[in-house]
């Protein structure tokens, strides 16, 4: 039935569940596998944090370098273009025939329109075959750009290059016309256009792009006299960026655009999917690496920004965090994998180390709850050796053994001692009362004898006659009505002292009367109550009540003072509290007595049964009491801890 009740209570049935793994193999083993658990998850999280570090620096510091060669390319391509773009600038050759060109090439139609004679076209051939090689010098043997146009400003172009001889073109058509003529200062870079004149030298189906840069062309009085054209295939000036996007291990992006945000590289990029890159620059951008987050995709990225201040175009490599560190995720999952074997095998090892310490323990335990009282002291129930292989727990069998016999040998002393020290303690505490109240008494009937009340003192001694054969007589029990017969003396006895300021008054029931009680409990706490209460204004009333029910008995002493000050409450509760923990009784001075004695005294004749309470309300009541079963007439004494009600 009991355990159909344990398993019916789920709060109990828990409370059962946790106590059984409460031992020392559960703990041991739980110890073990934490610290283990703890040290692995330490190791791989700061193994992961470091390699994802390191891998992030080298990355970091892969792109760095990587980018900035890219943009050192990118610039040295355009500068060969600048270069030849500077060389025919310069040239005072190219000037005079460009010159030459251009006026022999109007009065060439002119005169061909009023029939003028060959000789003239004849040197117009002749000026544009010396342009020709002036310009293919320019370019130089390397050959560092692919083509070569002078335009006038009105619709003739000279190409060298591929592209070789006289063309007309109309401005208007043109979409870098009207910058170049706006940037009068410096060179002018347009956006990569489909080239189809180049794409037929190159051996490729694909569609090819060229790129520019456009300067004005001077005369010798510094007076613009046409515009220079440098082109280069796209790949050749970007075949950096294009190698790195190809063969890089990080599937990185590269991105070029101008300062007006246009951008260069890749000729196909979608400039919305780009667009916070090219933002990133205008609020955060400065060169170097940074850490990026895409609002608009929600990724992470490196980015790794160049700014060429000569080209005015940027390079910027953007890898994704995610495939940056996939290699250290992979890497980590083997690891992670790797890991919980080992852990796994730790966690075994410390199970079979808490089992090889356990196991002897779990039989000193069966040896322990196995053995009886009349088994103490010998061999029938524990072998004399564990032989468990360590020596701590053999030797504390060992020590088991030994003090299973000495306890066999002290049981029998000690139970014939405990009743004597249970009578010794109630009459050492009694006996601890009678100078107490004598020295309260003496010490009344001097303030008396100083005030020359010298009838009262008479009276009072024979009281106090009668209070010493009380005290001095035999026995530590005594009919409940002497104790009242005697408090009552008490109490006329401070009436002859005070006179009418003191009033008292009992009302105890007819039945407690031949109730067997200790001696000296119910006087103290009239003594005490009217100690506390002449501290105060007259009349001092003492009530003294007594009631019985089928169960118990109880006794309430009342007055009127001030009550129990909340300091000595606590430390009164808190010396029962140690009583009643310990069952150890304290020694008690002559000034340590009072209300503890008087509990000290219940407590040792009515055990748990005690009734002890103390309740402040117009002054202070004391009640005390005990059952009728234990310590009433039969004068039985209990036995068993303290409970304090």
């Amino acid at each position: 039935m009991e355990n159909e009740s344990i398993k019916g209570t789920p709060t109990a049935w828990r409370q059962v569940m946790w106590t059984k793994h409460r031992n020392i193999r559960s703990i041991l083993f739980s110890t073990y596998s934490f610290i283990i658990v703890i040290v692995f998850t330490v190791l791989v999280a700061w193994f992961y944090v470091w390699a994802s570090d390191l891998l992030r620096k080298n990355a970091t510091d892969t792109l760095e370098s990587m980018g900035q060669s890219m943009q050192d390319n990118i610039d040295s391509e355009f500068h060969k273009l600048n270069d030849v773009s500077l060389n025919v600038m310069y040239s005072n050759l190219v000037k005079n025939h460009f010159q030459s060109y251009l006026s022999l090439t109007t009065n060439s139609e002119e005169k061909q329109q009023e029939n003028v004679s060959a000789t003239r076209a004849e040197k117009s051939v002749q000026n544009a075959k010396e342009l020709t090689d002036i310009l293919t010098a320019a370019i130089g043997p390397s050959r560092p750009v692919e083509q070569l146009y002078l335009y006038d400003f009105k619709s003739k172009v000279y190409g060298n290059g591929f592209d070789n001889g006289e063309r007309t073109y109309l401005p208007q058509d043109k979409p870098w016309f009207n910058a170049v003529m706006n940037n009068a200062a410096g060179k002018y870079i347009a956006l990569p256009v489909p080239d189809e004149e180049m794409s037929r030298f190159i051996s490729s189906q694909e569609k090819q792009f060229s790129i520019s840069l456009f300067r004005l062309f001077y005369d010798n009085y510094n007076t613009p006299m046409g515009i220079i054209e440098v082109k280069q295939y796209f790949n050749r000036i970007f075949k950096s960026a294009i190698d790195f996007t190809e063969r890089n291990p990080y599937q990185a992006k590269v991105l070029v655009y101008n300062n007006a945000n246009e951008i260069i590289y890749p000729t196909n990029a979608d400039k919305e999917r780009y667009l916070p890159y090219l933002r990133y620059k205008e609020t955060d951008g400065t060169a170097g690496d940074q850490s990026f987050y895409n609002q608009d995709t929600g990724e992470k990225a490196l980015l790794s920004l160049h700014y060429s201040d000569f080209t005015g175009l940027s390079t910027v490599i953007i890898v994704s965090e995610n495939k940056l560190l996939s290699p250290l995720f992979t890497f980590a999952k083997r690891t992670v994998l790797v890991a919980l074997v080992i852990l796994l095998l730790a966690i075994l090892l410390s199970f079979l180390a808490a089992k090889r310490i356990t196991m002897p323990i779990q039989k000193i335990h069966r040896s322990m709850r196995t053995m009886r009282l009349e088994d103490l002291g010998s061999e029938r129930v524990a072998t004399p050796q564990l032989n468990s292989g360590l020596n701590e727990l053999d030797q504390l069998y060992w020590s088991f053994m030994k003090m299973s016999a000495r306890l066999k040998q002290s049981m029998d002393d000690l139970l014939m001692s405990q009743y004597q020290e249970l009578q010794a303690k109630l009459i050492a505490l009694q006996t601890q009362m009678n100078p107490h109240f004598l020295y309260n008494t003496l010490t009344t009937i001097q303030v008396m004898a100083q005030e020359n009340m010298n009838a009262e003192i008479v009276a009072m001694t024979e009281n106090m006659s009668d209070f010493l054969r009380y005290f001095s007589a035999d026995g530590s029990l005594v009919a409940l009505k002497e104790e009242v017969l005697h408090t009552r003396k008490y109490l006329e006895i401070n009436q002859i002292r005070f006179g009418r300021k003191v009033h008292f008054e009992f009302d105890i029931d007819e039945q407690l009367t031949e109730l067997r009680i200790p001696k000296l409990i119910i006087q103290p706490l009239v003594e005490n109550a009217l100690k506390f209460a002449t501290k105060h204004q007259p009349p001092w009333t003492i009530r003294v009540s007594g009631t019985i029910s089928a169960e118990h008995w109880q006794v309430e002493v009342a007055d009127t003072g001030d009550g129990f000050s909340e300091e000595s409450l606590v430390v009164l509760h808190r010396k029962i509290k140690e009583i009643d923990k310990t069952n150890v009784l304290p020694l008690l001075q002559l000034n340590g007595m009072g209300l503890l004695n008087i509990y000290i005294r219940m407590k040792l004749m009515y055990g748990n049964n005690t009734i002890f309470r103390i309740v402040n309300g117009q002054g202070a009541t004391v009640i005390i009491g005990g059952t009728l079963t234990q310590g009433g007439i039969n004068e039985h004494h209990g036995h068993g801890g303290t409970a304090v009600r």
